[in-house]
Protein backbone atom coordinates (compact mmCIF):
# COMPACT_ATOMS: atom_id res chain seq x y z
CA UNK A 1 0.00 0.00 0.00
CA UNK A 2 1.38 3.35 -0.90
CA UNK A 3 2.47 5.57 2.05
CA UNK A 4 0.05 8.48 1.55
CA UNK A 5 1.19 11.59 4.10
CA UNK A 6 -1.56 12.95 7.21
CA UNK A 7 -1.28 16.21 5.84
CA UNK A 8 -3.54 15.55 2.55
CA UNK A 9 -6.28 14.66 5.31
CA UNK A 10 -5.68 17.60 7.44
CA UNK A 11 -8.31 20.38 7.42
CA UNK A 12 -7.83 23.85 8.67
CA UNK A 13 -10.24 25.02 11.14
CA UNK A 14 -10.86 21.40 12.36
CA UNK A 15 -10.15 20.15 16.30
CA UNK A 16 -7.67 17.34 16.94
CA UNK A 17 -6.30 15.85 19.58
CA UNK A 18 -2.81 16.25 19.82
CA UNK A 19 0.60 14.77 21.97
CA UNK A 20 2.92 17.50 23.52
CA UNK A 21 6.62 16.21 22.15
CA UNK A 22 8.19 19.45 23.37
CA UNK A 23 8.17 22.86 25.44
CA UNK A 24 10.07 25.19 24.20
CA UNK A 25 10.21 29.26 24.78
CA UNK A 26 8.44 30.29 21.74
CA UNK A 27 6.12 27.45 22.04
CA UNK A 28 4.86 23.74 21.72
CA UNK A 29 5.86 20.85 19.47
CA UNK A 30 2.81 18.79 18.96
CA UNK A 31 1.88 15.21 17.43
CA UNK A 32 -1.68 16.07 15.84
CA UNK A 33 -3.37 12.25 16.31
CA UNK A 34 -5.33 11.79 12.73
CA UNK A 35 -5.95 8.32 12.96
CA UNK A 36 -9.94 8.68 13.01
CA UNK A 37 -8.99 10.88 10.29
CA UNK A 38 -7.38 9.54 7.63
CA UNK A 39 -7.36 5.38 7.88
CA UNK A 40 -4.33 3.92 5.94
CA UNK A 41 -1.98 6.91 6.01
CA UNK A 42 0.44 8.35 8.60
CA UNK A 43 -2.00 9.19 11.66
CA UNK A 44 0.17 11.26 12.89
CA UNK A 45 1.51 14.97 11.83
CA UNK A 46 3.89 17.55 13.83
CA UNK A 47 2.73 21.01 13.91
CA UNK A 48 3.85 23.52 16.30
CA UNK A 49 1.77 25.70 18.53
CA UNK A 50 3.34 29.19 19.26
CA UNK A 51 2.82 30.76 22.24
CA UNK A 52 2.00 34.41 20.71
CA UNK A 53 -0.50 32.92 18.46
CA UNK A 54 -3.01 31.14 20.24
CA UNK A 55 -5.78 32.11 23.32
CA UNK A 56 -4.80 31.98 26.48
CA UNK A 57 -1.06 31.32 25.84
CA UNK A 58 -1.32 31.08 29.93
CA UNK A 59 -2.72 27.43 29.08
CA UNK A 60 -0.34 26.21 26.39
CA UNK A 61 2.68 27.17 28.33
CA UNK A 62 1.20 25.40 31.57
CA UNK A 63 1.47 22.40 28.96
CA UNK A 64 4.23 19.65 29.58
CA UNK A 65 5.79 17.06 27.50
CA UNK A 66 3.85 14.17 26.49
CA UNK A 67 0.63 16.00 27.97
CA UNK A 68 -2.18 15.61 25.70
CA UNK A 69 -4.45 18.76 24.54
CA UNK A 70 -7.13 19.74 21.86
CA UNK A 71 -5.72 22.23 19.42
CA UNK A 72 -7.26 23.79 15.78
CA UNK A 73 -5.52 23.36 12.94
CA UNK A 74 -4.84 27.47 11.84
CA UNK A 75 -2.19 26.93 8.90
CA UNK A 76 -1.03 24.04 6.75
CA UNK A 77 0.92 24.44 3.70
CA UNK A 78 0.72 20.77 2.01
CA UNK A 79 4.11 21.92 0.15
CA UNK A 80 6.79 21.67 2.87
CA UNK A 81 5.49 24.94 4.58
CA UNK A 82 4.62 24.61 8.60
CA UNK A 83 2.03 22.90 10.12
CA UNK A 84 0.84 25.64 12.59
CA UNK A 85 -1.78 24.86 15.55
CA UNK A 86 -3.56 26.93 18.20
CA UNK A 87 -6.01 26.12 21.11
CA UNK A 88 -9.31 26.75 20.37
CA UNK A 89 -11.43 29.46 20.32
CA UNK A 90 -13.93 29.60 22.34
CA UNK A 91 -17.19 28.75 20.56
CA UNK A 92 -19.39 31.41 22.59
CA UNK A 93 -17.20 33.54 21.06
CA UNK A 94 -17.96 32.11 17.49
CA UNK A 95 -21.83 31.74 18.63
CA UNK A 96 -22.60 35.37 19.85
CA UNK A 97 -25.12 37.43 18.30
CA UNK A 98 -26.18 35.32 15.47
CA UNK A 99 -22.26 34.17 14.87
CA UNK A 100 -20.88 38.04 14.17
CA UNK A 101 -17.44 37.28 15.39
CA UNK A 102 -17.10 34.67 12.47
CA UNK A 103 -18.59 36.20 10.02
CA UNK A 104 -16.38 39.22 10.72
CA UNK A 105 -13.48 36.99 10.60
CA UNK A 106 -14.11 35.36 7.09
CA UNK A 107 -15.17 38.82 5.46
CA UNK A 108 -11.59 40.30 6.89
CA UNK A 109 -9.82 36.59 5.60
CA UNK A 110 -11.32 36.53 2.18
CA UNK A 111 -11.40 40.70 1.28
CA UNK A 112 -8.44 41.63 3.27
CA UNK A 113 -9.75 44.36 4.69
CA UNK A 114 -7.65 44.89 8.13
CA UNK A 115 -9.18 47.95 8.67
CA UNK A 116 -12.00 45.83 11.01
CA UNK A 117 -9.83 44.33 12.99
CA UNK A 118 -10.51 46.59 15.74
CA UNK A 119 -14.28 45.87 14.94
CA UNK A 120 -13.47 42.12 15.49
CA UNK A 121 -12.04 42.94 18.55
CA UNK A 122 -15.03 44.72 19.61
CA UNK A 123 -17.32 42.07 18.84
CA UNK A 124 -14.88 39.44 20.49
CA UNK A 125 -15.31 41.91 23.77
CA UNK A 126 -18.99 41.89 23.56
CA UNK A 127 -18.65 38.52 23.37
CA UNK A 128 -17.08 38.19 26.27
CA UNK A 129 -13.08 37.59 25.13
CA UNK A 130 -11.11 38.97 28.05
CA UNK A 131 -8.15 37.90 26.66
CA UNK A 132 -5.63 40.86 26.37
CA UNK A 133 -3.20 39.77 24.18
CA UNK A 134 -6.05 38.51 21.38
CA UNK A 135 -7.72 41.54 21.36
CA UNK A 136 -4.11 43.89 21.34
CA UNK A 137 -3.46 41.92 18.46
CA UNK A 138 -6.55 42.72 16.82
CA UNK A 139 -6.26 46.31 17.61
CA UNK A 140 -3.11 46.88 16.15
CA UNK A 141 -2.33 48.06 12.49
CA UNK A 142 -1.30 45.01 10.26
CA UNK A 143 -0.49 44.22 7.06
CA UNK A 144 -0.76 40.77 5.58
CA UNK A 145 -2.54 37.26 7.46
CA UNK A 146 -3.83 37.62 10.97
CA UNK A 147 -3.78 34.07 12.89
CA UNK A 148 -6.67 35.31 15.02
CA UNK A 149 -8.66 35.85 12.07
CA UNK A 150 -8.04 32.54 10.49
CA UNK A 151 -8.73 30.88 14.06
CA UNK A 152 -12.05 32.61 14.05
CA UNK A 153 -13.10 32.40 10.48
CA UNK A 154 -12.13 28.33 10.08
CA UNK A 155 -12.88 27.34 13.88
CA UNK A 156 -15.41 24.56 12.68
CA UNK A 157 -18.16 25.14 15.68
Amino acid sequence: MEHIPAIHAAKVGMRYPAVVRQVNDWGLVLDLDLTNLAPGRSPRLRALLMFERTPAPEVARSRESFSRIDVVLIEADRESGPVTASLPADPAWLAWNSGTVRDLARRIRETGETVLLPVLADALEEAGCRDAALLEHCRRPLEGPSWVVDLLATQEL
